[in-house]
């Protein structure tokens, strides 16, 4: 039997790699990503190629959560699977994993940095006061979700942090569309009252910019680039306070 591999690519660029994810590269027969779970730098792909010395597969979405493709490979031979930020975060990669265990194929995890808890310690907010993350979708015709605000209700009521993750799909959610999003369903829930975000731009990168503020000051001024991510703060400890003013409006 095979071995299949996730590589934990980090939360940035082809840099964020740990040096025994590069290894791993190096050594694998077959190596595939995927871009939905998270958005790298643009030409990150490529230039891991160019450092691997080997062509990276990028897959679909439908393709990695069918994991015939990957499996098929893993069965005779070493494959690794590319992923944005910790590659056990997202419940796709766990569901592939136990597949490939099922089978008989050998499975190793290379984690990495997750946004997960770069967006909490770059706020200065305590990770322990952590609620239940969610992600907002892109609204559409006939479509507009609205469990994950019932999340971050739930999660505010109980003095928790809310990490909010922004949709990707074809492009990658804006955070102005998030906040009124929010703020459309908050007028007709009430359920958070008085609050302010944390609008996170472009984390690990040097263009990386924080805003704070309550979302119709947030509205009226530049957030930064995609991709981005919110947090909305919940019952703050003084020193999480003052962390919180360093970006404040």
């Amino acid at each position: 039997m095979g071995t299949l591999i996730f590589i934990g690519m980090g939360i940035w660029n082809e840099n964020d790699i740990s040096v025994r994810g590069l290894k791993e590269l190096v050594d694998s027969d077959v190596i595939f990503a995927e871009q939905y779970t998270g958005r790298m730098q643009e030409g990150s792909i490529e230039r891991l190629e160019d450092a691997a010395g080997k062509k990276i597969t990028v897959l679909s979405r439908e393709e990695v959560e069918e994991e015939k493709t990957i499996l098929k490979e893993a069965e005779s031979k070493r494959v690794a699977l590319l992923v944005p930020g910790d590659p056990l975060i997202s419940t796709t990669h766990i569901s592939l994993k136990l597949s490939a265990e099922k089978k008989g194929i050998e499975t190793v995890v290379v984690h990495s940095s997750s946004i997960l808890t770069a967006a909490i310690g770059e706020c200065g907010l305590q990770v322990y006061k952590l609620g239940k993350p969610c992600t907002l979708a892109m609204w559409g015709k006939g479509f507009e979700p609205t469990s994950s605000y019932d999340v971050i209700a739930d999660n505010f009521g109980r003095g928790l942090h809310s990490v909010v993750f922004l949709d990707l799909k074809d492009r990658c959610m804006d955070a102005k569309e998030a906040i009124e999003q929010l703020l459309k369903i908050e007028s007709e829930r009430h359920r958070l009252g008085e609050f302010k975000l944390v609008v996170l731009s472009r984390v690990g990168s040097g263009e990386q910019k924080i805003t704070y503020g309550r979302p119709d000051e947030l509205l009226k001024t530049s957030l930064g680039k995609p991709p981005f991510l919110l947090v909305l703060p919940g019952k703050l400890h003084f020193m999480e306070e003052e962390a919180l003013q360093r970006f404040e409006i």
